[in-house]
């Protein structure tokens, strides 16, 4: 076996011992279960993308593969789900938040298990979406819209002469009626011991003109005597309780005197407020300040809910590349390997950025010129200027910005550690061709590098399962020809994507 070939072999197992341990550390599942499609109707889909994840009772069970517009203007979302999810005449699925900062997920009711299941191959439902922030905002705001009213409508009612004057009749209005209920209780007293003096004369001239009328009317009288008796207790308890309600009463209009007065001089924060205009300045502020803060909220909610973060490892071995110009016996090796990071802040626009850091095996170069002066026996100088050659191994930054139009994606900036520009032609979901040129200023080879490569999916991104890719081509082409073998993974991480939601980017 070639020395080529065993180095290749090599890669080859680093590459599975490293997607083994990335799938144990993810704890992801290449081989997932059997998936079936059915198609849903909204009204809007906001907010939501392809690969957003279907939820059953808050469980993952799939993914949206495919979003379209449909001729009468609703969005019809084809979803992907596991084949073990039944569903039920009724079932329903509508656009949910993963929590208040969370991304937009289709939960999915797959109906009462008491009725008829739904079975084959075209299954349609209907969806439905929940309120969404502008639509709070909108509350909020008419809400401040009817406070400001009150306020208007009390200041017209309680501000002015008008409004003094009707405190001053609500007051009289008390005093009128306390003294009607003083004289109410004098009057009834009065008829009281009128009545019972006119019982005492009957009684003595019924004695007098006929004694048996006058003996049953005595009876009669002893009765209404020992009754009259037996309850003046009680009435003259209802006529202490009648003198305490007055008593009262009038403390109660003093103290609506006193209130009125506060109020009329603009003493305290309800006299503040009918009557100062600053106040009202205040609080239209306060409810103008509310509706900006929902207002920003609702639109950083909506950025970070739309960014999408796709995270990727790969290794590549550099096949024929000669090893004076790698300097193999420095650095020991033709292996490629990088980290990338891609960032799209908005689907909807058509930039992204792109950051990888790798460690390659052509390593940096450091060339130095060296005069040495020797003398030989005879007195006679010579002397020699060597040239020496160094190469270390060192890592390697790309950082671009990039712009996509329809299947073809331009990036600039950063390649390897020094300018250039780059084009990714995407020929459909799985095969993807990518061009690369920079270091057009000779820092580490005498032509420009000059990258060519095809990427192949082998395996798409599913719930809880990486891309698996493989890679193919030819890297500097110009100077040190090497022909590309290798692969990697890339997925998606929701979790770093909302802490880099906090970094302001360029809307």
């Amino acid at each position: 076996m070639s020395s080529a070939a065993k180095v290749g072999a090599f890669m080859l197992v680093i590459l599975a011992i490293l997607g083994y341990f990335v799938l144990k550390i993810e704890n992801l599942d290449m081989f997932g279960p059997k998936l079936r499609e059915i198609q849903v109707v909204f009204d809007n889909v906001a907010g939501l993308n392809e690969r957003s994840e279907v939820r059953v009772a808050g469980v993952p069970k799939g993914e949206v593969t495919k979003i379209a517009l449909q001729p009468d203007g609703k969005a019809k979302v084809t979803l992907e789900i596991h084949d073990d999810v039944p569903l039920f005449e009724g079932a329903t699925a509508r656009v949910a938040n993963l929590g208040l900062l969370g991304e937009k997920y289709v939960e999915l009711d797959p109906g009462d298990p008491r009725a008829r299941p739904v079975t084959g191959p075209n299954i349609v439902l209907r969806g439905s979406q929940p309120a969404s922030i502008d639509d709070v905002t909108t509350q909020v705001s008419d809400i401040a819209k009817d406070v400001k009213a009150i306020t208007a409508s009390l200041r017209t009612v309680m501000a002015g002469p008008t409004g003094e004057q009707r405190l001053q009749d609500i007051v009289e209005n008390v005093r009128l009626i306390t003294a009607q209920v003083r004289e109410l209780i004098a009057v009834n007293r009065v008829n009281v011991d009128a009545t019972m003096a006119n019982m005492r004369a009957i009684t003595e001239d019924l004695r007098v003109e006929i004694p048996k009328i006058a003996a049953s009317l005595d009876r009669a009288a002893n009765s209404i005597g020992g009754t009259v008796g037996e309850n003046r207790e009680d009435v003259r308890r209802i006529v202490e309780n009648l003198r305490g309600l007055s008593s009262d009463l009038r403390v109660t209009a003093d103290n609506l005197n006193t209130i009125t007065g506060n109020v009329r001089s603009g003493e305290g924060t309800v006299g503040k407020l009918f009557t100062s205009n600053e106040a009202h300045d205040k609080l239209v502020a306060a409810l103008g300040s509310v509706e900006k803060g929902v207002t920003e909220l609702s639109g950083t909610l909506g950025r970070v809910g739309k960014m999408t973060l796709d995270l990727g490892v790969k290794a590549d071995y550099y096949a024929g590349m000669s090893n004076e110009t790698a300097g193999i016996e420095n650095i020991g090796g033709k292996s490629r390997s990088a980290v990338t990071l891609r960032l799209v802040p908005d689907p909807e626009k058509n930039r992204f950025y792109h950051v990888e850091l790798a460690d390659d095996p052509r390593g940096s170069r450091e060339d130095r010129l060296t005069v040495e002066t020797e003398t030989d026996e005879f007195g006679n100088e010579t002397t020699t200027t060597v040239r020496r050659t160094r190469f270390e191994r060192e890592f390697l930054i790309s950082a671009q910005a990039g712009w996509v139009l329809d299947d073809l994606a331009l990036r600039v900036g950063l390649f390897d550690s020094s300018g250039g520009v780059g084009a990714d032609y995407r020929f459909n979901d799985r095969i993807r061709v990518t061009g690369e040129a920079f270091d057009f200023g000779g820092k580490r080879d005498d032509n420009p590098h000059v990258r060519l490569f095809g990427e192949y999916t082998v395996r798409k991104e599913k719930p809880h399962t990486p891309r698996l890719f493989v890679t193919s081509g030819v890297d500097n082409a110009l100077n040190d020809t090497a022909f590309i073998i290798g692969g990697g993974l890339r997925w998606r991480d929701d979790d770093l994507k909302y802490l880099l939601g906090s970094i302001p980017l360029p809307k």
